[in-house]
């Protein structure tokens, strides 16, 4: 599996995309995630490179949002 890049990240966190077929811990982390962004939007690239992370450390995380 090829890294989920911070970019791309990003582009999740900004976006409203379905989140229905990824793994309960990814949905879990990207609203957490997308919420904290909405209230401190200055905050996106922490977040983006927390997610990168997980992504990097969690093979199902990768492909969750490779599907995205």
């Amino acid at each position: 599996m090829s890294a989920i890049s911070t970019t791309q990240c990003e582009q999740v966190l900004l976006s409203s995309s379905d989140l229905s077929k990824a793994s309960l811990a990814t949905r879990i982390l990207i609203g957490r995630l997308r919420n904290e962004v909405k209230g401190a939007p200055d905050s996106l690239g922490e977040k983006a490179a927390e997610l990168a992370k997980f992504a990097s450390e969690n093979d199902y995380a990768a492909n969750d949002l490779a599907n995205l």
